[in-house]
Parts: C-alpha cells; sequence; structure tokens
C-alpha cells in the first residue's frame, strides 16, 4: 500500500495558434475542450444499464490579443460559401504550438488534422478595449482515417517554438463614428463603442458509425449594436421608423432604404479601421429612464443580403489602412 503522496505535475505557459497559414495569439490564453455526446441503453426494469458514445469534437476557443494583420483570417468565409463545408475541400489542420514543454522545455506543438473557425469573434470597436472577442474553432477528425488510428483526432510531439510574427503597431484601440444617411446619423458617437457582429448558422452532418462527419455553413448574418451619444430621443425613434410616413410596415425589410452603416476610426491609432454594414437597417433600441444611466441602452442594426447578377454581394467589409 503507497501512503506516500501523489507529487502534482503543474503544466503551464503560453501558446499561439496556427491555422490556414496565419498565427494567432490570444489575449487570456487558449481554451481546448474534448467534447462527447453520447446516448443512454435503457431497461424499463432496470432504469439507466449504459451510457454509449454517439459523436465526437473537440472546440478551440481564445481571444485574439488585438493583433488585426489580416482581417480575413478571423472573417474566412463569403457568402459563396453558404452550403459548403466550413472546413474546405482540403483539410486544414489547426496546431497549438506551445513556447515551453517538451523534452527540452523549448515547445511542443499539438496538432489537430482537420479544423476550420466556427464562431467569428465580435469586433468592439471602442478605445477603451482591445478589438476582438472570443472566437472559436472545431476540429474533427478527417473522413478518410480510420478512427481506430493512433493520430486520427490529434498528436503531439515536441516542437521548439518559433513564431516571430508578433506586431505590437497593430494592436488598434480607437474612437469610431458611425454614418447612416444623412444628418443628424451622419455622425454618430457612442457612449462605450459599437459591437459589429457576424453570427454563423451551421448544420451537422452524422453518420452513425462514425459520428460527427462535417459542419455546413447554413447562413450568416451581421449587426451592429450601439448607444448614441449625441442624438435626442425624438430622432432616435425617427430613425427607428417606428411610426409615420417613414414607417417599417409588417412584411417590410428593415433595410427598405438601402443605406450602409460605416463606422471609421478617428486615426489616432497606428492603421485605421473602417467597418461598413452593407444594406443597413435599425431593428429596435432600449431606452432606460434613470437619474445615473444614459437613457439610451442601446440601438441595434441588421443587414440585408443582396446579389448582382446572380452573384451574392458583401455582407459586410472591413478596411484596414
Amino acid at each position: 500500500m503507497n501512503n506516500g503522496i501523489i507529487l502534482p505535475n503543474i503544466i503551464t505557459g503560453p501558446a499561439v495558434i496556427r491555422w490556414n497559414g496565419k498565427t494567432f495569439y490570444s489575449k487570456n490564453g487558449i481554451e481546448v475542450h474534448f467534447r462527447r455526446e453520447t446516448f443512454r441503453v435503457e431497461s424499463d426494469g432496470q432504469g439507466t444499464v449504459d451510457e454509449r458514445a454517439r459523436l465526437q469534437f473537440t472546440e478551440i476557443r481564445l481571444t485574439p490579443d488585438g493583433q488585426v494583420g489580416a482581417l480575413d483570417k478571423y472573417f474566412p468565409y463569403t457568402m459563396d460559401r453558404v452550403g459548403t463545408s466550413i472546413f474546405g475541400t482540403t483539410p486544414q489542420p489547426l496546431v497549438i504550438q506551445t513556447k515551453f514543454g517538451g523534452a527540452n522545455n523549448t515547445g511542443q506543438a499539438i496538432t489537430y488534422p482537420r479544423a476550420a473557425v466556427s464562431a467569428l469573434p465580435v469586433l468592439r470597436l471602442k478605445p477603451a478595449e482591445t478589438l476582438f472577442g472570443p472566437m472559436n474553432f472545431t476540429a474533427l477528425g478527417v473522413p478518410i482515417i480510420q478512427p481506430t488510428a493512433p493520430n486520427a483526432w490529434q498528436s503531439i510531439v515536441d516542437l521548439a517554438f518559433a513564431d516571430t510574427s508578433f506586431d505590437e503597431t497593430s494592436l488598434i484601440t480607437d474612437t469610431y463614428t458611425a454614418s447612416y444617411g444623412a444628418a443628424p446619423y451622419n455622425a454618430m458617437g457612442s457612449v462605450s463603442g459599437f459591437e459589429f457582429a457576424v453570427a454563423m448558422e451551421t448544420v451537422r452532418i452524422v453518420a452513425d458509425d462514425y459520428g460527427l462527419v462535417d459542419l455546413i455553413l447554413k447562413s450568416m448574418t451581421a449587426g451592429v449594436k450601439f448607444a448614441p451619444v449625441n442624438l435626442t430621443e425624438p430622432q432616435v425613434y425617427e430613425l427607428l421608423a417606428n411610426q409615420g410616413a417613414e414607417c417599417v410596415l409588417p412584411g417590410q425589410s428593415l433595410s427598405k432604404n438601402n443605406l450602409n452603416l460605416v463606422i471609421t476610426g478617428s486615426g489616432n491609432a497606428a492603421r485605421t479601421l473602417t467597418v461598413t454594414l452593407n444594406n443597413a437597417g435599425p431593428k429596435q433600441a432600449g431606452f432606460s429612464y434613470n437619474s445615473t444611466r444614459h437613457r439610451f441602452e442601446s440601438v441595434e442594426f441588421t443587414s440585408k443580403r443582396t446579389w448582382s447578377n446572380g452573384t451574392a454581394n458583401p455582407l459586410f467589409q472591413l478596411k484596414l489602412v
């Protein structure tokens, strides 16, 4: 009998993600969650007999540290990808490269053979925070490789950390204004910045004898939320068009005026970012009647998809100069 204390093997240390030829630095670390969905084997007379595997996947989550670099690495999907696999036709490995660890304490590489971005980051357009909210990758096995193979799901090898791509000048924190049509909406400020979000909707493809095979991109929608700082309450209601001659009636598009919402940095950072929500429309707003809070909680904009000669137009545009 061993009555000794089990000595802990505490493993810590930073890492970066390499995917699709790009490097992702995190603001507060990288989280990996191996997830398995199961089903129960039931007997009416005996209750639950067993819990058995149905499918598995790995989620990799991080909040990028704010380096803008190539923005398309954070938003890799265009509208013509709707209806296709988010993993593409060629498997893209995701590598978590640690700075320390391994036999020589110089780093390790944990490789997932097939990964894709499965949740896009919110852009936080404000001077008091870095640019990105959390984003997710999903990793699956490669369907042409038997899951019983030793590296079908992931592999871990010693590999010295050698990334030199970090660039502190690309960590943008800036002030922004929004423009939507004519005055007074052509220069709108915000109490706490602007949030730009693109929501992805995916559909699972599952095979009973394999598990989760693929994720198909079903749709993408984009929106912006902010609390106007230089509008009056009547001006906000006029923007919402909830009454009067320009009222948005049931069945009408919120974006019926076909105006773009353009959010532009002031240029006080090393680089200037402009975010355009194409064919935007005001959706809803919240108001607070309180002695210590700003009247406007938020105004939300949504977007409308359009096509030119049968080709889908961009839902949004990100421009960095």
